[in-house]
C-alpha cells in the first residue's frame, strides 16, 4: 500500500468516526429533549389536577356556607323557643368541629361560647387545618390558656364515606386526647351525626345516608365510652319517625337552620349531665 492509498483510509476513518459523533451527538440531543418534555407534561397535568381539585373544593365549602345560612322553606311543626335554652348549661363552653359548629355559630343561640369550626372539617384536618379565621390547627384553639366548663365535639359527617372506619375512631380518639391534655378540667361531649332527609339518603353521594350515620354514632358512642367522655345523642333530638330529617327543614337536606339547632341544644341541657 502506497502512501496516497494510507492518506485515504485514514481520511475515510476520520470521516466514519465523524459520523459516529454525530450521530451519537444528535441521539443524546433527542433524548434530552424527550425527556424535558415529558417532565413539562407530567408537571403541567399536576397542574391541571391540582387546580381543578383546588376549585372544586372551594367551590363545595362555598355553597355548604351558604347551605348552612339558608332559612329553611318550611317551617318545622314543633317549634323550639330561645327561652328554653339554660344559657348557664352553656357558659363558659366550646364547639369544636364541622359545618355543624360553624351553622350553630351564626344563630347565636348561646351565649359565652366559642366556636372552632371549618366547614368540611374531619378528624384528620382538625390536627393540620385552622378556622377560617384562626392560625393554628382548630384543636389546638383549645390550648388558647383559657379553662372551659364544657367542651362539645362533633365530627363524622364528612368521614362517612371513608374507607376504613377504624381510621375515623383512630384519629377521633386523638383529637379527644388532644383536648383532654389541653383541658384536663372540661367535661367532653361527642355529639351524634345527625341525620339527613331521604331524598339525600337514598341520593348517598359520598355515602351520606341514614344507615351509615346510624353505625357511625355507634361508633362514636363507643368511643366516647372508651375514652371516658359523653355521648350525645342529638340525632334523636331532630330525626323523624321514618327514620329520617323531616323534609324542608334543611334547604340541602343537611344543614338545618335555627330551630334545630334548638332542639340539639335543650335536647343536651335536658338529658345529658
Amino acid at each position: 500500500m502506497n502512501q496516497k492509498e494510507r492518506l485515504e483510509m485514514i481520511r475515510r476513518k476520520r470521516l466514519r468516526e465523524q459520523r459516529r459523533r454525530k450521530i451519537l451527538i444528535r441521539r443524546v440531543f433527542v433524548f434530552a429533549v424527550a425527556i424535558i418534555i415529558a417532565a413539562l407534561v407530567i408537571f403541567a397535568i399536576k397542574g391541571c389536577v391540582s387546580s381543578v381539585s383546588q376549585r372544586a373544593e372551594q367551590k363545595r365549602q362555598e355553597e355548604l356556607a351558604a347551605m348552612s345560612t339558608q332559612t329553611p322553606t318550611t317551617a318545622p311543626a314543633q317549634k323550639s323557643n330561645s327561652s328554653d335554652i339554660d344559657q348557664n348549661y352553656y357558659q363558659n363552653s366550646a364547639f369544636i368541629g364541622n359545618s355543624f359548629v360553624d351553622g350553630m355559630m351564626n344563630y347565636s343561640l348561646v351565649e359565652g361560647v366559642d366556636y372552632f369550626a371549618r366547614i368540611g372539617l374531619n378528624v384528620n384536618d382538625a390536627m393540620t387545618k385552622s378556622t377560617s379565621t384562626g392560625t393554628v390547627p382548630v384543636i389546638e384553639e383549645l390550648n388558647n390558656g383559657k379553662q372551659y366548663n364544657k367542651i362539645f365535639m362533633i365530627f363524622g359527617e364528612n368521614e362517612l364515606g371513608w374507607a376504613n372506619s377504624d381510621t375515623f375512631v383512630e384519629q377521633y380518639g386523638a383529637l379527644i386526647d388532644k383536648a383532654k391534655s389541653y383541658q384536663s378540667t372540661a367535661k367532653i361531649y361527642l355529639l351524634a351525626i345527625t341525620p339527613v332527609t331521604k331524598e339525600v339518603s337514598d341520593n348517598n353521594v359520598d355515602n351520606t345516608n341514614n344507615e351509615q350515620i346510624v353505625k357511625y354514632n355507634e361508633l362514636i358512642k363507643k368511643l366516647a365510652e372508651s375514652k371516658g367522655v359523653v355521648y350525645a345523642d342529638v340525632y334523636s333530638a331532630v330525626v323523624g319517625e321514618d327514620g329520617n330529617l323531616p323534609d324542608g327543614v334543611a334547604s340541602d337536606g343537611i344543614h338545618f337552620g335555627e330551630d334545630y339547632y334548638k332542639k340539639c341544644l335543650v335536647y343536651i341541657q335536658n338529658n345529658i349531665q
